[in-house]
């Protein structure tokens, strides 16, 4: 379970920004954080930037996103998807803070950080604006 939690919340996140997901990408300062937050708080970019990471989850391993799937109770074709949009809808309102992304990527696997990741995760995207 503790993998599923890691692949919910570290590789998405990183590998759904901008960058090219073959070069290592650094993670993002506090600053950067919030200027993503900030960004994402719009609907128009928060869908074009769900958009992207999803074609991007499209190529993980089905195995990789049926976990995810499970953890999330989603099916695995939605998987991409939906978990995108909850990702971001999360990030953006804030139920996925700076501290809570900086110890994911650390692999730190603080069993609190991980409860509020998978909570977030679970929520679906359009509950979750406010």
């Amino acid at each position: 379970m503790r993998r599923v939690l890691v692949l919910l919340a570290a590789g998405p996140l990183l590998a759904c920004t901008a960058q090219q997901a073959a070069s290592p990408v650094p993670p993002m300062t506090a600053a950067q954080y919030a200027g993503l937050q900030h960004a994402i708080g719009d609907p128009k970019v928060q869908a074009a930037v769900a958009a992207g990471c999803a074609d991007q989850m499209k190529t993980r391993p089905t195995e990789e996103l049926g976990a995810i799937g499970a953890a999330l109770d989603i099916d695995v074709a939605d998987t991409p998807r939906v978990y995108c949009e909850r990702l971001y809808a999360a990030v953006a309102r804030g139920a996925i803070s700076y501290d809570d992304y900086a110890a994911v990527q650390a692999e730190k696997h603080d069993p609190q950080v991980m409860q509020r990741m998978l909570r977030a995760l679970r929520q679906p995207a359009d509950e979750q604006r406010v």
